[in-house]
């Protein structure tokens, strides 16, 4: 069975910096609550002109501070039963030590920097600085500032020591522009949350400065290759056969698999999503090119997931030039293109294979049939007629089936949480060799 973890009675400590974003702080409060957090909140001076404190106070059971000094609202509420009375003095250290998860939303380019470099100057950095806990850190900034090297090189210097984000996504910002840099949703952000918290009264951030817990990282020393987008199949130098993948599974996939400590290999057909950093990516358009780098890329492998929208045909006379429009129309002649998952079992009988299966109907039966004729270790089901599973959404409702025969709905999740289930299968079947 996937792990399931819950925030009942977690101590959540966030932290809110000057960001657009941290309008929406008071309604993620409550969302954390609803889940059974007992949240506490750290504000810097930035982001006191998006939200009060007051604002804060009304849906927090715990304190809601911002001087680095200030202990006034310490030691009271259900926040901190429990609590020994040493954690009780400087705020900084007895609650950044305290509590179970550290979340920093919306986490600025200026707080990243900060945190990166180990810069401690107000109550929040120096907190974070403090803590033995998992810190989880929720982007928000213009698309520009995101994308920005500096911006990248401090997120992967943050990955490296084992601090987790969510988001940021791809839509409107506050300046009017379209791009990556939007605060995660509320919901992606409760559920990321929720992965990292165990079992209250475990510390979770045993060994390292703001590191995931130990056992976070289960594909630490393992290879992960996963596969995403859809393949395009020339019809002339224009026109190709596709299909509507943007990416964002495997994606999600991709990114999970390196945060739980495995080294990944992307490989990526058409995609239109934003691709995770710090992972190998290697480009196949077609699906002989995806066949060949899949190929290619599992030989020292531990693991393939599939989660490309391969497809089944492919043109088999594609013009060097485009087609005129002529009247009668256009026949193409259709060939199957290469079957990677049957072909990669054939290969190597013993590596563990992931499939995704897209049904419309009958998805059960047709997941166990996909998984008994290329030889999968677990199939992974999903309809994108229903509620929430669209192409290009951020949530997929999918159902796994193992070569037991058991049947899992996980239900509707953001994607990195279906991403998570998946990994954690394949990290309990790989650790049990």
């Amino acid at each position: 069975m996937t792990e399931t973890r819950s925030l009942a009675g977690a101590r959540v400590l966030l932290g809110i910096t000057g960001g657009v974003a941290a309008y929406k702080t008071p309604e993620l409060v409550r969302a954390l609550g609803k889940e059974g957090a007992l949240v506490s909140v750290i504000l810097t001076t930035r982001a006191l002109r998006f939200v009060t404190r007051d604002a804060l106070r009304s849906v927090t059971k715990g304190p809601v501070l911002h001087g680095l000094f200030e202990t006034k609202a310490l030691g009271t509420g259900p926040w901190f039963e429990g609590m020994p009375e040493s954690a009780l003095g400087m705020a900084h250290i007895g609650m950044a030590r305290e509590a179970d998860l550290i979340l920093v939303a919306p986490a600025t380019a200026n707080a990243i920097g900060k945190l990166a470099h180990g810069l401690a100057d107000d109550l929040l950095s120096t907190a974070l600085i403090a803590t033995r806990s998992p810190v989880l850190l929720a982007p928000a900034m213009n698309v520009a500032m995101w994308e920005h090297p500096a911006v990248q090189a401090n997120l992967e210097t943050l990955r490296a020591r084992g601090i987790r984000m969510v988001g940021p996504e791809e839509g409107s910002l506050a300046d009017g522009e379209w791009g990556m840099g939007r605060m995660a949703s509320l919901e992606a952000i409760v559920a990321a949350c929720a992965s990292l918290v165990g079992p209250v009264g475990v510390r979770a951030g045993e060994g390292g400065n703001g590191a995931a817990p130990r056992d976070g990282r289960p594909l630490e020393g393992r290879t992960i290759v996963v596969t995403a987008g859809g393949t395009e199949e020339p019809i002339d130098p224009v026109r190709v056969i596709t299909n509507r993948s943007t990416g964002k599974m495997g994606f999600a996939i991709a990114a999970e698999a390196r945060d739980l400590g495995a080294r990944v290999r992307l490989i990526t057909a058409r995609v239109t999503a934003e691709p995770p950093a710090g992972v190998e990516r290697i480009e196949a358009p077609t699906a002989a090119s995806m066949a060949d780098a899949v190929l290619r890329a599992v030989k020292d492998a531990d693991a393939l997931v599939m989660a490309a929208a391969v497809s089944d045909f492919t043109p088999t006379k594609p013009s060097g030039t485009k087609l005129p429009r002529e009247g009668s129309g256009l026949k193409l002649d259709l060939a199957p293109t290469t079957d990677i998952l049957k072909e990669v079992r054939a290969a190597h009988p013993g590596k563990l294979l992931v499939g995704f299966a897209l049904e419309t109907e009958d998805e059960i039966n047709r997941g166990r049939g996909k998984m008994q004729r290329k030889g999968l270790d677990l199939v992974a089901i999903n309809n994108p007629g229903k509620p929430g599973s669209a192409f290009g959404s951020d949530t997929n409702d999918v159902t796994l089936i193992d070569s037991d025969g058991r049947v899992e709905a996980l239900g509707l999740r953001p994607k990195r949480e279906v991403a998570r289930a998946i990994l954690l299968r394949v990290a309990k079947a790989l650790n049990q060799d």
